[in-house]
């Protein structure tokens, strides 16, 4: 494999940005995690060849300035739900694009892949997915004018340390009784480390040169299905409610003025489009594969070894 030379992680201590940078290091002259708490994911402060530096990701004079001598920036930010002022989906998932675009042309940065999301439009139904929309149309109408550009556009992505079935499997353990919003609104989650070797793969892929991947799992699933799956992992018994159009809607209302944002009006607005695809790559790993290990927090032998197997992918 060749040797990448020096790369930078934007949220690199999230849960996709982590799993890059310890793949990345074994390959990769330097690392330079941006993050905006050090503390989190104290596992990087391991890898020899990394710097972990806290990063106003919204001063364009500080993204100019850490991110001189850099061949290669990995932009992995996003948010589900959105907050006020610089933590609004147009803040974190548009305007900062600009900025990092804007830099990488200051900097002659030759190479920027983005984590998106499948379904991001102009025109989709939600503001989540309006914003990822109008981010991958300027990266690939104005910024790969100057730097080389790959999007990728996963579906859910599951692993370990997601906040997807984690946070389910949180909810599930003590409620006995689950009305399911949504419930055939369709997913076709992808594996973390299918994801992260798929983005490694692609960094000089010329064939993948400003263009954008839909990135999903092998098998898809509706909403209810994955709730159901989730409880069997666990070995317990909910009574799950599937609730239609009308109370689903009304669950997004009443939940989206509740602290945690637990199922927010955007959310329920990004549900009525199917997260599935028929084009673009498809991973290996199916969550029969692994979630259930994860969830059950099962640290056995057996666990572990295939845990390895699939790291090393």
């Amino acid at each position: 494999m060749k040797k990448f030379e020096n790369i930078a992680i934007i949220g690199g201590t999230g849960f996709i940005g982590s799993k890059l940078a310890f793949k990345l290091s074994k390959n990769t002259k330097k690392i330079i995690i941006f993050t905006r708490n050090k503390e989190k994911n104290k596992n990087l402060h391991i890898l020899p060849n990394a710097k972990i530096i806290e990063v106003d990701i919204n001063d364009e004079v500080s993204l100019k300035l850490n991110l001189e001598n850099i061949d290669i920036v990995v932009n992995c930010v996003g948010i589900l739900n959105e907050g006020y002022g610089l933590n609004s989906f147009k803040t974190l998932h548009y305007d900062l694009i600009e900025k990092i675009s804007r830099v990488c042309r200051l900097n002659n940065i030759e190479r920027f892949l983005h984590i998106s999301s499948l379904n991001a439009d102009l025109n989709a139904p939600s503001d989540y997915l309006q914003t990822k929309g109008m981010a991958e149309k300027y990266l690939l109408g104005t910024t790969s004018q100057y730097t080389n550009v790959t999007i990728f556009r996963p579906s859910v992505v599951f692993g370990e340390n997601d906040s997807f079935f984690n946070r389910f499997a949180k909810i599930l353990k003590y409620i006995p009784i689950f009305p399911l919003a949504c419930p055939q609104a369709k997913f076709s989650p992808v594996y973390v480390d299918d994801l992260v070797d798929l983005i490694i793969s692609s960094i000089y892929d010329s064939e993948k040169y400003n263009s954008k991947i839909d990135v999903t799992g092998p098998k898809n699933y509706t909403f209810q299905q994955i709730i159901k799956f989730t409880c069997n992992s666990l070995g317990i018994k909910r009574l799950i409610i599937p609730l239609n159009d009308t109370f689903s809607k009304i669950q997004a209302y009443i939940f989206d003025k509740l602290p945690g944002k637990l199922f927010t009006i955007d959310n329920y607005k990004s549900l009525q489009v199917d997260s599935i695809s028929e084009q673009g790559y498809k991973g290996n790993i199916s969550i029969e594969d692994i979630v259930p290990m994860y969830l059950k927090k099962d640290m056995s032998p057996k666990y572990l070894n295939k845990k390895n197997k699939l790291g090393k992918k």
